[in-house]
């Protein structure tokens, strides 16, 4: 009998969000189409890292990475692989297009890089934005040794 009042005012609830038209939160929420900004809004994203030009600076580990925005971040880590023969010394790389939500301004990323591989040094890496059509640049400068590793780095 003491679950009964909960379940009675919950299902009150629900009646009455469908009697004023809010029915469900997607259908209360406007259908964002691409290229809008908003938390709803999916849009495309570019990432760029350049590898320093430094002896040993080139990897062929594994590389990921998680983008965190003011407004949320990126699905998990991204594989940063393409055809290229990616992260060697003194290299540009793009990868992308990733479809996400809207995360607003990236305000810094987490980089991981596997144990695959030999060392690292990445110098920095940006990340586009398709809707603001901005470059975001994330300032790395950091030696990763042979072994697993994940880190952070500010996007200013």
């Amino acid at each position: 009998m003491r679950f009964r009042i909960p379940i009675v005012l919950a299902s009150a609830l629900v009646v009455l969000m469908g009697a004023l038209g809010a029915g469900s939160a997607a259908a209360a929420a406007p259908a964002a189409k691409q290229g809008d900004v908003g938390i709803n809004a999916v849009t495309r994203y570019w990432i760029f890292v350049h590898t320093a030009n430094i002896q040993d600076a080139g990897t062929d580990a594994t590389v990921r990475m998680k983008v965190y925005g003011t407004l949320a971040e990126s699905p998990g880590y991204v594989n940063l692989d393409n055809s290229v023969d990616n992260f060697e010394r003194n290299s540009n790389d793009t990868f992308g297009p990733f479809s996400w939500f809207d995360i607003g301004r990236p305000d810094f990323i987490g980089v991981y890089k596997g144990s695959n591989g030999s060392e690292w040094y990445p110098e920095y890496a940006m990340v586009y934005s398709e809707a603001t059509r901005i470059w975001y640049q994330c300032p790395m400068n950091a030696y990763y040794g042979d072994g697993e590793e994940t880190r952070w780095f500010d996007c200013p």
